[in-house]
């Protein structure tokens, strides 16, 4: 029987992005496991692993790339304005906090972080899969604010980063490093009162109606 075209590519990348959920699951742990540890962690042979994923480094951008696949609708909502500035700053961080304390996205910002900061070329692998999506997605929505006049004119890749950064270190210090049990943070309280100063530095009043204040 001739096999369809196409079929084992389909199987192939299936195959794949099992193996790369496993995968995952252990990068997020401490320690920078070699691959025989991997291997034990996805169920498979050394030489299975390498045929999936080639060395050590293709693993890694492997369960990575993984994330990427299905991350394109969320990138492109973040992308999209929703309301005037001041709503749509709030729903923007919103979205960005909600994606964070996702369990898979925890463990692949995780992952990235522990290989990244010891290799030269994972890092910014991990950056431009996982971290710049998101600062470029909330550039594209400043943009549009910008352009509508509801936004004082600035460098939107540092307004990005600003809205961005503060929302990523909170969840790197409570659900990465501990410090829910260290000194516990309210995570909402903190992302609004970040947000309202951020709408108080880079947004601009409405100016008053046609008429308003005029003599009856």
């Amino acid at each position: 029987m001739t096999r369809r075209v196409g079929s084992r590519n389909q199987r192939y990348e299936e195959r794949r992005m099992e193996l790369a959920r496993r995968l995952r699951q252990r990068l997020a742990k401490p320690g920078r496991p070699g691959l025989r540890e991997l291997a034990q962690a996805a169920g498979v042979t050394i030489p299975t692993l390498k045929h999936y994923f080639g060395d050590r480094d293709g693993i890694i951008k492997g369960v990575l790339d993984a994330h990427s696949a299905f991350s394109g609708p969320h990138m492109q909502a973040l992308r999209l304005p929703s309301g005037p500035f001041a709503k749509s700053m709030f729903e923007a961080a919103a979205y960005v906090d909600l994606g964070l304390s996702i369990p898979v996205v925890t463990e692949l910002h995780t992952a990235g972080i522990l290989e990244g900061v010891v290799h030269e070329e994972i890092g910014p692998y991990y950056l431009s899969t996982m971290l710049e999506p998101v600062l470029q997605g909330v550039e594209v929505r400043l943009s549009a604010h910008l352009a509508r006049g509801e936004m004082r004119q600035a460098d939107l890749r540092t307004a990005a980063l600003e809205l961005v950064a503060p929302i990523y270190v909170a969840h790197l210090h409570q659900r990465l490093l501990g410090g829910d049990k260290l000194r516990p943070l309210d995570t909402a309280v903190h992302r609004s009162e970040h947000v309202e100063a951020f709408i108080r530095a880079y947004g601009i009043e409405p100016g008053p109606a046609p008429g308003a204040g005029a003599a009856v």
